[in-house]
């Protein structure tokens, strides 16, 4: 008779590189806790534009980022996105993530993400606010795989002046005149 081992929890994958963030565990079926965030935003753009920059991705996505990360971009259906990112990290080896990315137009899209400590499940929902406005909203389940991961108060801001900067760019792009998409 084989011995069992204990089932590792359910998991699932998103988030943006935290400062000082521990090194890869050596066991992913370690969580050392679980954050459940929701986050909100309003831009001065209409939803379809606002889906349409969002759910743009591109190798070059990470210039909008103050880590500026790599990215590999690959689309191999129409709904869905697979994205390697790679960010400089201070022991010289690259921080790794992958995206896993399911669109739900118009006005939805999943992202599941590993990363070197962590697990992330975001669902981003757009919803109409208002004339030529947009709510982002994003609901994030956090799965830290080390004991040095931020706290909720430093994951809310951290993740709350990214959006900050990336409305900043959609908005910017809204008032141009551009399309949405390059």
């Amino acid at each position: 008779m084989g011995v069992s081992t204990p089932t590792p929890p359910p998991i699932a994958f998103y988030r943006p590189r935290m400062a000082g963030a521990a090194t890869m565990p050596k066991s992913s079926d370690r969580i050392y806790q679980t954050q459940r965030l929701r986050i909100s935003k309003v831009v001065e753009a209409p939803l379809k534009f606002v889906y349409q920059w969002c759910t743009d991705f591109r190798d070059d996505d990470g210039k909008l980022s103050t880590s500026k990360p790599r990215f590999k971009t690959l689309r191999p259906a129409p709904d869905r996105v697979l994205r390697i990112r790679l960010s400089n990290a201070k022991a010289g080896t690259p921080d790794i993530a992958v995206d896993l990315v399911r669109l739900m137009p118009p006005n939805a899209w999943h992202v599941d993400q590993i990363d070197e400590t962590d697990l992330a499940a975001v669902d981003y929902r757009l919803s109409p606010h208002g004339p030529n406005k947009t709510r982002v909203t994003l609901d994030i389940t956090e799965r830290w795989m080390t004991p040095r991961h931020p706290d909720r108060r430093e994951y809310l801001e951290s993740t709350g002046h990214y959006w900050d900067r990336l409305v900043a760019a959609i908005e910017k792009r809204y008032r141009s005149g551009q399309p949405a998409r390059e």
